[in-house]
């Protein structure tokens, strides 16, 4: 009656097996390690990425203030523009009807002094 079981009652694990868990080890290591080096890598260029963003958006920030500097500036520039338009048409005008009426007024003294 003493044949049930495999006869063996101590606790020691045949050398394959711990073969196999020392090699499942070292395999799960080097992938921890691989990936963990991976990581990193990633996450550096990742940090890199994220300034280079940072970088660009104030940057855009700093050109659309000079646009909206420059577009100001150019309608400023335009109203100037108008505005001396306008002036010299009023000269202008004042200047052709000036001129209008020396001719009127010399053509006056013109019939005035012709005998006749």
């Amino acid at each position: 009656m003493g044949g049930l079981g495999n006869g063996r009652r101590g606790g020691r694990s045949p050398p394959l097996l711990i073969a196999a868990l020392i090699a499942c080890i070292l395999v799960l290591g080097f992938n921890y390690w691989v990936s963990s080096s991976r990581n990193l890598e990633l996450q550096t260029k990742l940090y890199e990425l994220e300034g280079q963003v940072r970088r660009g958006a104030a940057e855009r920030g700093v050109a659309e203030m000079k646009k909206t500097e420059f577009q100001e500036e150019i309608q400023r520039q335009r109203e100037q523009i108008s505005h001396i338009e306008n002036l010299y048409k009023k000269q202008l005008e004042g200047a052709q009807s000036t001129c209008s009426q020396e001719r009127v007024s010399n053509k006056l003294s013109l019939c005035l002094t012709l005998p006749g």
